[in-house]
This record gives structure tokens, C-alpha cells and sequence, in this order.
């Protein structure tokens, strides 16, 4: 059994209760959530946008034990893949129900048992259901979720680049620890982080073979779970390419920023991770990591190796998990001379700095010297590569 998921933002658990929701069933929650004081969770919920995808959970934002740090899944491990099956047996046993007795017997809920929605993969801590019917007022879980996941917003100037009039100011602080910086008279977000690898997007990202796939199937979700591939709205089942697409066979892997004008569930009509150098943003967060002007999908910026000096383009084009900070695309990393495979490559080390100007992007996809015509004018403006050099370690 390998664990694919334990602390949940309440941003993710928003995600997945909308993606089977009407918009009239949003709108009821929305009002309820701030008819009985919980602000923030309303904020969460509506700041997600439009989700699709089938039902796979009742709770909502701040209402499961994975928002406590009280619950797990993980999933079920066959000849190097995830398998999701509840009835297939290995040597006679199936792994889903050897793990949910062994977590019976040590006193822990397993969602196998439970009489609706079962959840195979999940365990939680508490027999009892959710936090609200643990005795929990909706305003007290609204005021512990701001604890836990809320930004912490902090304008105190920090001197990062002394010869600027134009300071470098802490403008958020993360649960986790990771922090980032903004300028006000360029508007600009800056972070410092290493480099995981994204596939998302591209036409061999997944496929049902893992040995064949950019990335693990397991990144892109899981049966009634899928975020990362299209699914067939019927059915729920991924979606493989055709004849005529890139990488038949392969599933089609979603990015959450588009490109203009492609037909809906096709591989075109998502930002490529093997040719757009693209920075993930956490989800749920970068829109309160600076204070004059948010950060959009679409917005452009750059990323640079502190290490080798190697300095690219790229674009926002899509979102991650909400508690991470320090994510590009395949071609984000080739350009700054990382290991650039999905499954095995990036650096742990501290050395890549983000940039990126709010507001600065068209909402669509673009090629990289369309990323490259809107953000060099900005970077330059904003003091170009000798500032960025210049800059303390964040």
C-alpha cells in the first residue's frame, strides 16, 4: 500500500466536492457556510471556479479529517502500478482488504467498511464521521481551517536589493514555512524553491502502462478521482488519445490554463509540458501572495538557475498541490538545465528563483515567444538580471 494522500488543503477538499455539484447546490452551501459564520471556507469554496468530474466525497472544505491531519489513502500496489480494484485478488488476497482489516484491528476507520460512499483507499483516525459531527460548530472549523491553511500576510520591508528604491517586502508566509516576496512599483512576485516535474499537459504524460507514461498514473488521480486527465462525462472513464492525436493510446492530460480555440477533450486544447515552459502555482494560495494585484492563470514571468545561470521564459499555466511551492513544466526544466523526467528528475535544493508579474498574462496559452514577447519588456523594467542577481537567498 503506498500513501498518495494525507493532509488535504481545504482548497483540494472544495475541488473535489464541487467537481459533481450543480450550480445551484454551490450556491446553497456557499449561503449556508456564511449564514453560520464560516467566511473563509465560503471564500475557498467559491474561489476554486467550476470543477469537473464524478462524486467522490460529501464533505466539504474544513468538514474531513483530511484537513486535521486524521485521515489517509493510499492505494493499492501491483507489478510496479496503482490498482483500484476492490475485487481482484494477488495470491488470494486482495490488498485493499488486508489493509482496511489491519486497520480495524489497530483501531482506525477504514472507508472499505463504511455502508455509503465506501472509500477503499481511505483510513481515518476517528469512527466518527467529520469534524461537525464530532461536536464542532461550522465557526469553529472555519476559524481552525485560517489557523492551518490561511495566509499569513506580512508587509514588513526586507532589503534584499539595497540599491533599489523600490523595496523587496515579505508579503506571505506559508503553514509550511516557504515564503514570498513581492515589489510594488513593478509589480512583481518572487520565491526562491527547488524544482519538481511536471508532465501535465503533455501527450505522453500517462498512459494505463506506467513504463510507457512521462509520469505516474497515480499523479494525475484515481478512479472517481481523476483531476490531471479527461474523463468521459458519462462514464467517468479517462479519455485515450485517437489515430489522429499525438500520442494515441496515451490518455489526454489536463492543464488548468487552456489554449484558445481547441476542441474540448483533445490534447490541443491543453498547454504542453514538453514545449511551453510553465510554472504550477499551489492551488488554492497564489492568489494572496502579493497585496496590490493578484496572480491569474496565464500570467508570465521567468525562472532562473542560480547554479549553472541558466535563465527562461515561462508562463502560469497550471496548479498543484496547495502545501508545495517550486514546480515547472519539462521544458521549464530542460531550459534551465535540470533533470528533466517526471518520474525521477528535478533538484531538492534551493536554487531556482520564480518571477512572475500579476496581471500580466491573457487568460490563454501561449507559445514561448509570445511568453517571452509580454515578459522580458516587464523584467527589464522591473531591473533585469542584474537586480535578480543581486537578491539575497530568499
Amino acid at each position: 500500500m503506498v500513501p498518495s494522500q494525507a493532509v488535504r488543503s481545504p482548497h483540494e477538499q472544495a475541488r473535489l466536492w464541487r467537481q459533481s455539484r450543480s450550480r445551484q447546490q454551490i450556491d446553497d452551501a456557499l449561503a449556508m457556510l456564511r449564514d453560520v459564520g464560516a467566511p473563509y471556507l465560503a471564500e475557498v469554496l467559491e474561489g476554486v471556479e467550476p470543477q469537473e468530474g464524478r462524486h467522490v466525497t460529501n464533505a466539504l472544505p474544513g468538514n474531513s479529517w483530511h484537513q486535521w491531519g486524521e485521515a489517509v489513502d493510499c492505494f493499492w500496489l501491483v507489478d510496479n502500478a496503482a490498482e483500484w480494484s476492490t475485487t481482484r485478488k494477488v495470491n488470494g488476497v486482495n490488498g485493499y482488504h488486508i489493509y482496511a482489516e489491519a486497520a480495524q484491528a489497530a483501531g482506525l476507520d477504514a472507508g472499505l467498511f463504511w455502508t455509503s460512499l465506501k472509500d477503499a483507499p481511505h483510513l481515518q483516525l476517528r469512527a466518527t464521521a467529520n469534524p461537525i459531527k464530532s461536536g464542532l460548530s461550522w465557526a469553529q472549523v472555519d476559524q481552525q481551517m485560517q489557523v492551518r491553511f490561511g495566509p499569513k500576510l506580512q508587509m514588513a520591508p526586507l532589503a534584499l536589493h539595497s540599491s533599489s528604491k523600490d523595496a523587496i517586502t515579505l508579503s506571505y508566509e506559508a503553514p509550511e514555512g516557504w515564503r514570498v516576496y513581492e515589489t510594488g512599483e513593478v509589480p512583481a512576485v518572487i520565491f526562491q524553491a527547488g524544482m519538481t516535474i511536471c508532465a501535465d499537459g503533455a501527450p505522453r504524460a500517462y498512459h494505463a502502462d506506467n513504463s510507457k507514461a512521462q509520469d505516474y498514473l497515480a499523479n494525475a488521480g484515481r478512479p472517481g478521482a481523476w483531476y490531471g486527465i479527461c474523463t468521459n462525462k458519462q462514464t467517468g472513464e479517462p479519455l485515450e488519445q485517437g489515430p489522429d492525436d499525438p500520442a494515441p493510446g496515451y490518455y489526454v492530460s489536463t492543464t488548468a490554463l487552456n489554449n484558445a480555440g481547441a476542441k474540448a477533450g483533445t490534447p490541443a486544447l491543453y498547454v504542453d509540458a514538453e514545449t511551453i515552459p510553465y510554472i504550477v502555482l499551489p492551488g488554492g494560495r497564489y492568489s494572496g501572495f502579493c497585496s496590490a494585484r493578484k496572480l491569474r492563470l496565464g500570467d508570465v514571468g521567468l525562472a532562473y538557475n542560480r547554479t549553472n545561470g541558466h535563465l527562461s521564459y515561462a508562463q502560469c499555466c497550471e496548479v498543484g498541490p496547495g502545501r508545495a511551492l517550486g514546480e515547472g513544466s519539462i521544458a521549464l526544466a530542460r531550459a534551465l538545465g535540470i533533470n528533466a523526467n517526471a518520474k525521477s528528475g528535478g533538484t531538492r535544493k534551493r536554487e531556482i528563483l520564480y518571477l512572475v508579474f500579476p496581471g500580466s498574462g491573457p487568460g490563454t496559452g501561449l507559445d514561448p515567444d509570445e511568453i517571452e514577447a509580454l515578459a522580458r519588456p516587464l523584467f527589464e523594467a522591473w531591473g533585469g538580471l542584474a537586480r535578480l542577481q543581486a537578491c539575497e537567498t530568499l
